[in-house]
């Protein structure tokens, strides 16, 4: 008997498991995304439980779990899926043959017209509830198939009604087994859903937070030209000069739009070779003026060679410059910014070394982690664009700082 009842209910849960293990994550919705598939699981559960049924109790009857599969799928199927359970059910006792065929037939004929019409009310109640009502729809059920086989058969009633009973707990007990798992897969798909939302909506304020930080940068140099052009005159070449860096500054913003356009379908750009020598002093030519108004001196130490990288020149000063106005900031009270090249048999570095608030070790490995800032209102977003940038490029940064003395950046690039 318990051999039996086991492979019953293995019949029964395995193709549940089946479902969860193979379906995508986020579309287990039973029944909905893959009606096809979950009907023919549940055809196979039905055929399998009326194959290989059970004694129980006593030796003039057999029994079988095949209304577990035919409820569930009633209940979370609808009527369609209902229908088609019936015909494999009622062909497969046809099969059987045997006493009580015709019985068999028409409770499970009742079950597929009246459980699927139960459905509604069904999905609104709670999982208590839910095992409340499967419990009753196995308890008349089985009372139907107790009175039918009275009237038809001349079954005496009351030697048989601690059998049915017994039997009613137990199919019942399995039938709220199997839809306690469904419930427990829907939790786990909601849930999956909301945080998956969560993420989506997450990541779009990060996206917009990091767009805002990144376009500050251009802007705050062509208000520095800006501010430096209404303090006092200057000669017309120097006028063009300042208005073409600007105009630069502004090309870099409309670059930065573009490129975070196309955040979702990223396009490798074409790296080219570039000077560092003159990729930082054109970085330090659009900075001076905010280092000017901040009254930090940028110093750049004297570099003899003619070192090559092979680099993204828009990404390259982006990233420079994040860390050089990080270091500007970091001196409220102005202060000197020194910058050194140096060169290496297989590299070159640039550091960048300011005289600020430092950071803790503590603080220097949370760097480039979204939202952690430093600063009051700082985001976190530019070193953490900065440091994507710099890994893209096959180089790495190095920080070392105290508190209270200072923070020095080493960015490393491998010669070309």
């Amino acid at each position: 008997m318990m051999t039996g009842m086991i492979n019953n209910i293995f019949f029964i849960i395995f193709p549940i498991v089946l479902y969860q293990m193979f379906a995508p994550a986020g579309k287990r919705n039973f029944f909905v995304s893959h009606r096809v598939t979950l009907t023919v699981l549940f055809s196979v559960s039905i055929l399998l439980c009326m194959f290989f049924p059970y004694q129980f109790l006593t030796d003039d009857y057999i029994f079988d779990l095949r209304q577990v599969p035919m409820i569930v799928g009633a209940l979370y199927g609808g009527p369609l899926v209902s229908a088609i359970l019936f015909i494999v059910s009622a062909l497969g006792r046809m099969v059987i043959g045997g006493d009580g065929m015709y019985i068999a037939i028409l409770n499970q004929l009742l079950l597929a017209m009246g459980v699927p019409l139960l459905r509604p009310f069904y999905m609104r109640i709670n999982r208590a509830g839910k095992v409340g009502f499967v419990f009753l729809i196995t308890f008349l059920s089985f009372f139907f198939n107790l009175i039918a086989g009275y009237f038809l058969f001349g079954d005496p009633i009351h030697d048989l009604v601690d059998i049915w009973l017994l039997l009613m707990l137990n199919q019942g007990a399995i039938t709220a087994l199997a839809a306690l798992l469904i419930e427990h897969i829907l939790r786990q798909e909601y849930m999956l859903n909301s945080l998956m939302k969560h993420e989506k909506l997450e990541t779009v304020s990060h996206f917009a937070a990091s767009v805002s930080h990144e376009l500050r940068n251009p802007l705050q140099s062509v208000k520095g030209f800006l501010q430096l052009m209404q303090e006092q005159e200057y000669s017309r070449e120097k006028r063009l000069e300042f208005q073409g860096t600007m105009l630069e500054e502004i090309e870099a913003a409309d670059q930065l739009i573009n490129d975070y356009l196309l955040f979702a379908k990223p396009v490798q750009k074409q790296l080219e070779v570039l000077k560092v020598e003159s990729e930082v002093e054109q970085v330090l030519k659009i900075m001076k003026p905010y280092a000017h108004w901040g009254k930090v001196e940028i110093r750049l130490a004297e570099f003899h060679g003619s070192a090559k990288i092979l680099a993204d020149k828009q990404k390259l000063h982006q990233a420079l410059i994040n860390i050089i106005r990080n270091g500007i900031e970091a001196m409220p009270d102005g202060g000197t910014l020194d910058i050194a090249i140096k060169e290496r048999k297989n590299e070159v570095s640039i550091k960048v070394n300011d005289a600020g608030n430092g950071m803790t070790k503590e603080e220097i490995q949370r760097l480039g982690e979204p939202y952690f800032s430093t600063k009051s209102k700082g985001t976190g977003l530019g070193m953490m664009v900065t440091y994507s940038i710099i890994r893209q490029m096959g180089g790495e940064i190095q920080v070392s700082s105290e508190k209270g003395k200072g923070t020095s950046f080493t960015l490393s690039f491998p010669l070309v």
